[in-house]
């Protein structure tokens, strides 16, 4: 059932105006368009082992002409390809896709050879935000990432991957003029480009040839290498086969300075990196005690299987195999039900939006692009085949006191929002967007609605499996396999580790439904993502995350209840019908005894709608009295934003806290410093996904795939910033940096 809310506001300025900031020069420019083909088509033919992915970054996001060819020859190549796009300015789907019409109205055709392109960026839910946008075409075989804003922040941000540098960059026609480059495509961004960029990575440039700028001095200090078609200005036809160099070499100087820009972000951010490449004292203090803790006894004599083992069955499992499979990895799922999504995402319908603060902090930028990613994944599904409930019929989102409305205003007119992210309306507005009387004003997010959650796991994982077969992979699923405990094990003696074999690997304890014994299964990385389970090892014991009993109520759709047209968020939500019935909830219990139906939440379910809208007739008609509902547990943080990362250490973090000397890691600057610049301690090879909350819809898929670049070595959709806000160790790492007591 698919619904799609496209009547709104989503185009504010015309071409005209966004052209200013999106210029069309692969139309306008004969010449630059056979030269910037005839250039991709040579780095194409010259790529070695084309099995790997060709990094390519591109600054200047123009109307996505240059985005599409590449699309193309990234098929007619069979070569898989991770493009990352940089633009000062930001645009929206609705807006980008008017621009190429504007430009090409013949790409509008069904014949035109870019017609499909066009059509599924047009899909693509492009927004008008800051950060990256993920987008993944082609079963993972064609990676977009959009970073809008700040350039230089954005690409600062940008984690390091020695297995992901970006082996060429692509300027466009109007970002090589003087004003761009004084206002955006600086120095100081040429260093940070070379920060993630292969030591002989080149700067393709249409216009260097004839019109020499600052980029030529700008490449020669960063060490690129500049490079041009020969020839391009002014010729008609076949151009020249061959590029040349501007400048000359990289010089040493220029790569020390780059590996010194390397080393100062990895140490600025070394406490919540698992991949960190610094090798410190604490680091190897912190694997002495980690094999300490586990069975130091115990020895692998069978080498473990290379398959990550992900334990859980829910949104964040399911979408963790899906990233993986998709970067070539196997997968093993350790599941302890009878069938996936039988935990918490096991409801029939759940609300997906963006979770948004007046400040627009980092919290609410991440659940932005995590929502908009979802979204993206869900439509990856249903073009693949595989059904998913869903009806993106917006989100209307009230008050229901003068707290909360107060809250909500804040929200409102706390920032300029993006009107394809969220807008206000009116009393009248928000009754004909919700076909019910609302008679209040909202907040209404346009591209958000609900989505069934069971159906959403099941189908990630389906399509994982086919594309982990595709690879010559696998993606097991084992069903009624309780993992009872991990523990880590060491090399047998005489093995020497390598960096394909590490010095240990973790022990998966299971026991199957109706199983007399124990099983046992060795993974060299292993994922807890496990939901309300995920605190039950001893190594993840102490995790700050806390299990929230809730029960959903399913009401039969009657009345003026069923002409609902969008999910209504309020004192609890409200969902549209689906299969002759609605959603209602849901209650909130912290640590509960118990998982069985609750009369009282019934009741109280229905309550809040009656709260939240008193007086409307359609509320007579949330009938609960059928007592059909249904209980799960979501895993709540305190600061409500997922747990992403290594496991904490937590032992071995107090351990060094009161480690003599105190004044070197206790409540000074020494300590502040030791504590940023050092790997926290952690359990190597053993990951925490989970903490999704009640949103786990909008923040698990980007979650996940973040955590699927760290275990591939790729390039993250997140920044430096966001990994520290995800880190499971945040909670105690925050109070170290600031210099405050573990003990308060």
């Amino acid at each position: 059932m698919t619904k799609l809310t496209t009547d709104f506001p989503i185009v504010t300025r015309d071409c005209a105006t966004i052209s200013t900031n999106f210029p069309s020069s692969y139309c306008q420019t004969p010449d630059y368009a056979a030269s910037i083909r005839h250039y991709y088509e040579t780095v194409l033919l010259d790529t070695p082992n084309s099995h790997k992915t060709l990094c390519i970054g591109q600054i200047g996001l123009g109307i996505g002409m240059e985005i599409m060819l590449l699309w193309q020859l990234s098929q007619r190549f069979n070569q898989s390809i991770h493009l990352s796009v940089f633009d000062a300015h930001s645009l929206n789907a609705e807006e980008l896709f008017q621009l190429i019409e504007n430009a090409n109205s013949e790409i509008n055709a069904p014949k035109h050879p870019w017609y499909t392109f066009a059509q599924q960026l047009k899909a693509s839910c492009i927004a008008n935000i800051a950060g990256c946008q993920r987008l993944s075409f082609s079963q993972g075989q064609f990676i977009i990432d959009l970073h809008f804003g700040d350039m230089l922040k954005t690409v600062q941000g940008i984690p390091f991957s020695q297995q992901s540098l970006i082996n060429f960059w692509h300027c466009l026609p109007h970002t090589t003029n003087p004003e761009y480059l004084d206002q955006h495509l600086t120095e100081k961004l040429c260093w940070q480009m070379g920060r993630i960029s292969q030591d002989n990575a080149a700067i393709y440039a249409f216009s260097e040839l004839e019109h020499p700028t600052k980029l030529s001095n700008f490449a020669r200090l960063t060490g690129f290498k500049l490079t041009s078609a020969q020839g391009a200005k002014g010729v008609k036809g076949d151009l020249s086969t061959s590029f040349i160099d501007l400048n000359q070499a990289p010089d040493d100087i220029a790569l020390c300075e780059r590996n010194a820009l390397r080393q100062s972000l990895l140490s600025e951010y070394a406490y919540c990196l698992p991949n960190t490449e610094i090798k410190t004292d604490m680091s190897g203090d912190a694997s002495h005690s980690e094999r300490d803790s586990a069975s130091a006894s115990t020895h692998i004599n069978d080498a473990p299987t290379s398959s990550v083992a992900v334990i859980g069955g829910g949104i964040a499992a399911a979408h963790l195999a899906l990233s993986l499979a998709e970067k070539g990895k196997s997968v093993t799922i350790y599941c302890k039900d009878e069938h996936i999504a039988d935990g918490a995402s096991g409801n029939k319908q759940g609300a997906i939006y963006p979770l948004l603060t007046p400040d627009n902090n980092l919290m609410s930028q991440y659940f932005q692009q995590a929502f908009l990613y979802s979204r993206r994944r869900l439509q990856e599904l249903t073009d693949a085949g595989h059904h998913v409930g869903h009806q993106f019929c917006g989100v209307l989102q009230t008050g229901f006191d003068d707290r909360s409305d107060a809250r909500l205003n804040k929200i409102i007119h706390g920032q300029h929002w993006p009107s394809e992210v969220a807008y206000p309306v009116k009393p009248d507005e928000a009754n004909t967007l919700a076909n019910i009387q609302i008679d209040k004003a909202a907040f209404f997010y346009p591209l958000a609605g609900w989505i069934c959650p069971h159906e959403f796991a099941n189908a990630a994982i389906k399509q994982a499996q086919t594309i982990a077969t595709s690879k010559g992979n696998k993606v097991i699923v084992k069903l009624n396999h309780q993992v009872s405990a991990l523990t880590q094990l060491e090399l047998s003696k005489g093995e020497e580790p390598t960096k394909k074999q590490p010095s240990s690997f973790w022990q998966l304890t299971t026991s199957g439904q109706g199983e007399l014994t124990k099983q046992q299964f060795t993974h060299q990385t292993v994922v807890v993502a496990s939901g309300a389970q995920l605190t039950e090892f001893t190594q993840t014991s102490s995790l700050q995350v806390t299990g929230f009993r809730g029960q959903v109520s399913h009401i039969p759709s009657k009345g003026k209840l069923a002409d609902l047209n969008t999910v209504i968020c309020a004192h609890g939500y409200l969902t549209p019908e689906n299969q002759q019935h609605h959603c209602v909830g849901a209650s909130y219990v912290k640590s509960p005894d118990s998982l069985e139906y609750c009369p009282n939440e019934q009741l109280e379910n229905a309550q809040k709608m009656h709260h939240s809208f008193p007086d409307r007739d359609w509320v007579n008609d949330v009938d609960v009295s059928d007592a059909n509902a249904r209980v799960g547990v979501r895993m709540v943080t305190r600061d409500h934003c997922p747990m992403m990362g290594l496991a904490p250490n937590i032992d071995a973090i107090f351990e060094q806290y009161n480690t003599e000397p105190l004044a070197e890691h206790q409540l000074t600057v020494a300590s502040r410093k030791f504590w940023r610049h050092r790997t926290a301690p952690s359990y190597q090879g053993l990951y925490v996904l989970g903490g999704l909350g009640s949103r786990g819809l909008s923040s698990g898929p980007l979650a996940a795939e973040a955590l699927a670049s760290i275990l591939c070595e790729q390039t993250s959709p997140i920044s430096y910033d966001m990994f520290a806000m995800l880190n499971p160790n945040r909670m105690w790492l925050r109070k170290l940096l600031k210099g405050k007591s573990l003990m308060v």
